[in-house]
């Protein structure tokens, strides 16, 4: 297209060019400095600097690129100015020639006004795009070819560009110009210098692969040519050696074996290979030496000899290295074969002809499996075999092998691959290692760890990855009631392991996989002893397996059963004391209120009326038979005992067991006991109840200094007093007596005076909230029942020891205060009492308690039976007894049916359940009384004794007679 003439503009505006012109020379510096290789950011630069100088917004860089132009990356646009568009990065043809039309007429393209180009003009909607309102365009060259331009935008307002602006800006392009031809230059001379390393190093190689020496001789053998290369280099100069025969320049040795193969090729024009040692600086080389004749190649003519000669120490060292390692193969005492490609024996050593039996004549051409027999010793394990070796694998196994005479070994088998340089397999190599003495040891390793696991008292089992058994020991065939004539082939771990186990085995396999242990216990059902309790523990093994091991701690369960029992047998007793001595005191504060009423009785006789008179004796009747409770009650707290010869020891020992887990964890309990028994005439319970509460005492002493180490020392000794018998804080030792003396030593606190007196005191406590002040009352009131005594020795921060003397020779005579449990009172005499609860056991319990109290009892576990008979005669009754969980119906419901028949008939209700308390039901229910299970003996005769007695002179059998009187 044409040219389009300018429109004048207004006169530009009179400003300085100097800081243009200066950022342009600083611009073409840059240039001409740049770094061929970092030339783009020195564009990127100058396009910046010059941009910023002129000013203009948008500057850029088009190449020249198959005749269209083309941004190539290069541009700097000022804020708020949008860079060149994606589809204006490249110039279409007609828009391109516009360009290029000017570069050749005017030598630069300037664009004042661009809204003045034709309104269908490309160019123009290209200029409307990129909001160009004047642009100034200056072309590059490259040997006189347009290369590319150099390109202004001017987008917020029209400028004139004057002729030092232009000129400035082809001298920049020229720059331009200039450094983009030297970037090309040095990249080709880059490529040029590329292609010369590869082109010396192919001729480097090509000199590398010819002979390491080359000599060229006449006929008579002087030397007139040679050519040397590493690693094999003359020590002569080619001056030096040239003109000269071999015996000048070589050894004397290596010149006679030229002068040889001289010979050789004048007979047959070559010779044979020879090989000689040479020593060069110091080190001992070994080198080839071959020649041939040198001929005229116009006339063929034979005019000299060509000799090679070449460095062969490594090949040389190899060859004996491989001589040797043959050596060793036909002295190993390890079976060795070799193979061809198809696997068939080429040869075998020495060891593998012993060890088969097969001679190498015989094994040669056969394959390996073959001649180990595998198919006969481990068919499974050949086809295993040839499928690794057609996977390209390795193989290292231990397999069990035949001799020629049938006789079994077992070998480690391992089989390589010999390859050569280009990685195709030539053959196999086998190496058999024969491990049959090492099989037969562990053979009786096995053996032997069977015959201990078998003597084991634990249960054992070997569990395979797929469940099978591969071992299990008597110990657990009896547990799981497996015949002993049962093969462990045939026994499979889910079929023995009981079903409960089994469920509980699914919900652990999470742990056991997580942690590759797991230990608890189990309660399993037995036929004979109804349960068996068993400590289990499963490990996993390296391949996947399992070892189970179980040992039955039935015994050790109860033990801790009889241990819980001893335990609640003690709180029991302290009850039975606390009870006691609250009974006790009832019985003497009703004694004198009664005392009073028998007294008035006495001023009122005698009567004055027959109704009086009636009256005054019942009065009196219900006053006796209050006095007779009264009496009962009182005697309720006469320790009842169960007498006999007791060895202290296992009591002292049972009591440590039980206070040591409450130990705190700096104190330490030291036991010494005799080798002989120790005994006494007594109660094991009320031994265990001295040893227990001055155990515990010593313990909660300790407490108190809980940062210190403590300790408590426990020590059982037989004595004698002598004739002046030490002063006892309680009780009284008698002179010349045997006594058994336990001594408890603890490095508490210790005691002041004050309170080492208060210290047997009924509820004289030192821990507040946390005691009640009984345990050492009990210890004193049993020391004394038994007729023994007590010595303390303490001071404040010393600690304290106790001293018990028990008499160590049996009572003559029952003691007086404590009557045997035949000649005691009944305290439930006359009394009728009617059981209820749905548990048989309980029941039986409770008729003991209460006929052994002197009551007549009556049970059931059927609530309507209970009911039945009662109604069928109500006056039989004093009191029932019923247990709160029942069915079909509750006891609160059944003491509502109760009453309904009789509304002063007292209830007692015995339930576990502590929210029944304060249950809305209870409340309205008239319950004399309710017990919390387990019930104390004691506790139960306590509350019936309680309960008849406030009710005697008011009985529900008196109301009820009345009832029936008044209706006759």
């Amino acid at each position: 297209m044409a040219l389009i003439p300018q429109p004048a503009l207004n006169p530009p505006l009179h400003r300085s060019e100097a800081p243009f012109r200066a950022a342009v020379a600083q611009a073409q510096t840059l240039l001409q400095r740049a770094d061929v290789a970092r030339l783009d950011d020195t564009i990127q630069t100058m396009l910046q600097m010059i941009g910023q100088a002129f000013p203009a917004d948008r500057a850029y860089v088009f190449m020249l690129r198959d005749q269209i132009f083309v941004n190539n990356t290069h541009e700097w646009f000022a804020d708020g100015v949008a860079p060149v568009q994606a589809e204006n990065q490249k110039l279409n043809y007609s828009t391109g020639e516009f360009f290029w039309t000017a570069f050749k007429t005017q030598g630069f393209l300037h664009l004042t006004d661009t809204s003045a180009l034709p309104l269908n003009s490309e160019l123009r909607a290209i200029m409307t795009a990129q909001n160009v309102k004047s642009l100034i365009a200056v072309p590059f060259f490259h040997d006189a070819d347009l290369a590319g331009f150099l390109g202004f935008d001017l987008c917020r307002q029209q400028r004139n560009f004057t002729l030092t602006e232009t000129n400035a800006l082809q001298g920049l392009a020229a720059t331009l110009s200039l450094a983009l031809k030297l970037r090309d230059t040095e990249q080709a001379r880059l490529r040029l210098d590329a292609d010369l390393r590869a082109a010396n190093e192919r001729v480097a190689a090509m000199i590398d692969s010819a002979p390491e020496l080359l000599v060229e001789t006449d006929r008579m053998g002087v030397i007139v040519a040679f050519h040397q290369s590493a690693p094999l280099t003359f020590a002569l100069s080619p001056v030096e050696v040239i003109g000269h025969p071999p015996e000048a320049c070589l050894p004397e040795a290596v010149a006679a074996l030229c002068r040889k193969a001289m010979v050789q090729v004048n007979q047959r024009g070559w010779s044979d290979t020879f090989d000689y040692p040479l020593v060069i600086d110091g080190v001992t080389k070994r080198f080839s030496l071959h020649a041939t004749a040198r001929q005229n190649a116009r006339t063929g003519a034979r005019k000299g000899y060509i000799f090679v000669i070449r460095d062969i120490t490594d090949s040389y060292l190899q060859a004996q290295h491989n001589r040797t390692l043959s050596r060793v193969a036909e002295l190993s005492t390890n079976l060795i074969m070799l193979t061809d490609a198809e696997r068939r024996i080429t040869w075998i050593n020495p060891a593998g002809v012993a060890r088969t039996g097969f001679s190498l004549a015989h094994a040669r051409g056969r394959r390996p499996s073959e001649i180990l027999r595998l198919p006969d010793a481990a068919p499974d394990i050949v086809q295993t075999l040839c499928a690794q070796l057609r996977n390209g694998e390795d193989i290292n196994e231990e397999v069990q092998a035949l001799s020629k005479t049938d006789m079994p070994y077992w070998i480690n088998l391992n089989v390589q691959k010999l390859q050569d340089a280009d990685g195709v397999i030539q053959g196999l190599m086998l190496v058999a290692s024969d491990v049959t003495a090492q099989k037969l040891a562990e053979s009786r390793a096995l053996r032997d760890r069977a015959t201990a696991m078998d003597a084991l008292r634990e249960g054992i089992a070997i569990i395979q990855p797929d469940g099978r058994i591969s071992y299990v020991n008597p110990v657990l065939r009896g547990a799981l009631h497996l015949p002993d004539d049962m093969p462990t082939e045939a026994l499979s771990w889910p079929e023995i392991s009981p079903d409960l186990f089994n469920r509980q085995l699914v919900s652990l396999l999470p742990q056991l996989y997580e942690k590759g242990i797991w230990r608890g216990d189990i309660t399993l059902p037995d036929p004979e002893l109804g349960e068996r309790h068993f400590d289990i523990s499963l490990t996993l093994q390296a391949d996947g397996g399992a070892l189970f091991l179980s040992r039955d701690i039935s015994d050790r369960k109860a033990a801790e059963r009889n241990q819980a029992l001893l335990r609640e047998q003690l709180q029991l007793a302290q009850s039975r004391q606390l009870v006691a001595q609250l009974a006790s005191g009832l019985a003497h504060d009703v004694a004198n209120v009664l005392a009073v009423i028998t007294h008035a009785l006495n001023l009122l006789r005698p009567a004055r009326s027959a109704k009086e008179a009636s009256a005054l004796s019942r009065i009196e009747a219900a006053t006796t038979q209050a006095q007779a409770l009264v009496g009962n009650l009182s005697r309720l707290g006469g320790r009842s005992t169960d007498a006999g010869q007791i060895d202290l020891r296992p009591l002292l020992e049972q009591a440590a067991d039980l206070a040591r887990p409450s130990l705190g964890t700096g104190t330490k309990l030291h036991l010494d006991l005799p080798q002989t028994p120790i005994e006494i005439h007594g109660d094991s319970t009320a031994v265990m109840q001295v040893f227990l509460n001055l155990i515990l005492n010593a313990r909660d002493a300790l407490c108190r200094d809980a940062d210190l180490p403590g300790r408590i020392s426990l020590s059982l000794t037989k004595t004698r007093t002598g004739t002046s018998p030490p002063v006892a804080e309680i009780g009284q030792l008698r002179a010349d007596r045997p006594y058994v003396l336990f001594e408890i030593t603890d490095t508490g606190e210790g005691m002041d005076a004050a309170r080492k007196s208060a210290m047997f005191d009924a509820y004289f406590s030192t821990k507040g909230a946390n005691g009640i002040g009984l345990g050492l009352s009990i210890v004193a009131e049993i020391l004394s029942a038994a007729a023994g005594a007590i010595r303390v020795s303490s001071q404040p921060g010393q600690g304290t020891t106790v001293q018990v003397y028990w008499p160590a020779d049996p009572p003559t005579t029952p003691d007086a205060g404590h009557p045997a449990p035949e000649s005691r009172d009944k305290p439930l005499s006359g009394r009728t009492i009617l059981l209820v609860d749905d548990d048989d056991t309980v029941l039986q319990h409770l008729s003991h308690v209460l006929v052994r109290a002197g009551a007549e009892v009556a049970s059931t576990t059927n609530p309507r039976d209970a009911l039945a008979a009662f109604r069928a005669a109500p006056e039989d009754w004093d009191m029932v007894i019923i247990d709160h969980d029942m069915t079909p119906m509750t006891g609160l419901e059944l003491a509502r049916k109760f009453h309904q028949i009789d509304a002063n008939l007292p209830i007692i209700l015995a339930t576990g359940a502590a929210a029944l308390q304060s249950a809305p039901e209870y409340a309205q229910t008239d319950i004399a009384f309710r017990l919390r299970k387990p019930v104390c003996d004691n506790v139960l005769v306590a509350v019936i004794l309680d309960i008849l007695l406030r009710r005697a002179p008011f009985g529900h059998s008196a109301a009820y007679a009345d009832a029936t009187s008044d209706s006759g």
